[in-house]
């Protein structure tokens, strides 16, 4: 099944965290699959995290799928690494996050 590009802002803060909920809802809304992509560069803090991670909930609930385009990078796997989620990372979260890159 293909995915629907999803480009997010290049700032993905808590100020913006209601803007890029709700540009993944409707994605989903109107795709059965969503392949996100952070620009490069990005602002991130961890409520990007957050919003990720419940966005593939909800797909996963509604028999969708959410994708990145690439593996964590930059200041996405900085917060990642910040917030302790690379320490005894399961292999879904792995695998979605870093696309089963070995953390370096």
């Amino acid at each position: 099944m293909p995915s629907h590009p999803l480009t997010l802002p290049s700032t993905l803060s808590i100020r913006h965290a209601s803007a890029v909920r709700d540009q993944l809802l409707a994605a989903l809304a109107q795709h059965d699959a969503v392949e996100v992509e952070f620009p490069d560069g990005c602002e991130a803090d961890l409520s990007l995290i957050q919003l990720i991670e419940a966005a593939r909930r909800h797909a996963d609930g509604h028999g969708k799928r959410l994708t990145l385009k690439a593996a964590a990078n930059g200041r996405v796997f900085d917060v990642l690494e910040r917030g302790g989620f690379l320490a005894d990372m399961a292999p879904a979260f792995s695998q979605f996050w870093l696309h089963r890159k070995e953390i370096q």
